[in-house]
């Protein structure tokens, strides 16, 4: 298997749109994505100011991709990793590890120094994060559902 990665752009997108539609409607996700909502939330993540998209192909088959953008912190700009995926019949052959060793190195060379991500603890990929360097912060996510502004003042 000839392993090769590509930089993830508008006009690339669509065969790693089909492989993230695979992973996630799969286990342990099971998320209900329909190939229309993946490419449009592809394509506006890929017109984020700072975005960078990373594609692992495997005899030129997409099997994995990362992505997300830059954001400025404090001391400089840090990376928010919003997508990683491998494909879920490669998984546990170290492909997740060498695709984001070359991710971390391509980000490194445009001048991060920081990244981070969100991830359930309960799903095998928390599991994956921590086994290759990434630490839990002591943050949580919080959401809300939104309500008409009628419902907010009943």
């Amino acid at each position: 298997m000839k392993i090769t990665f590509c930089e993830l752009k508008p006009d690339n997108l669509a065969p790693f749109c089909d492989l993230y539609l695979r992973v996630f409607n799969a286990a342990p996700w099971h998320d209900g994505w329909h190939i229309d909502a993946v490419c449009e939330r592809f394509a506006t993540f890929s017109q984020f100011p700072r975005f960078y998209g990373l594609g692992m192909l495997a005899d030129d088959v997409p099997v994995g991709l990362a992505f997300g953008w830059g954001e400025r912190w404090i001391e400089g700009w840090h990376f928010f990793i919003k997508e990683f995926c491998i494909d879920s019949q490669l998984q546990g052959q170290g492909l997740g590890k060498q695709l984001f060793a070359e991710y971390e190195r391509r980000l490194h060379a445009q001048g991060y120094r920081w990244t981070f991500l969100n991830t359930a603890r309960a799903v095998p990929a928390y599991h994956f994060y921590r086994k290759i360097g990434f630490l839990e912060e002591d943050q949580t996510i919080l959401t809300k559902q939104l309500t008409s502004p009628a419902a907010m003042l009943a």
